[in-house]
């Protein structure tokens, strides 16, 4: 069983669900979905979510990010880097639908 598991590749959404990863920038960012506190940006959260509307919020000292993700079934990854944090400033990165194969 373990062996099947480690073959199978990406993590794929239980049915009728999504997974959405999420990476933020710097890793002391909090991040919040739909006003509950998932983490920090310490690492890439993975989280399985009904396909529809949820709004991200990520919190680093007194600077904050919200965006609503319209979240579709399968996996999307979502990504923010704060400004102060980037080596070069640049459009953070939107959702995007990941390939499945």
């Amino acid at each position: 069983m373990a062996l099947l598991l480690a073959l199978g590749g990406a993590p794929k959404a239980p049915a009728n669900k999504a997974l959405l990863k999420i990476e933020v920038k710097p890793a002391s960012a909090i991040i919040y979905v739909d006003g509950k506190r998932k983490g920090t940006g310490a690492t890439v959260r993975t989280l399985t979510l009904n396909p529809g509307p949820h709004t991200i919020k990520i919190v680093h000292n007194k600077d904050e990010h919200e965006e609503v993700v319209a979240v579709k079934p399968g996996t999307m990854s979502w990504s923010w880097v704060f400004e102060d944090d980037r080596p070069n400033p640049q459009e953070p990165t939107k959702a995007t639908a990941e390939d499945p194969r």
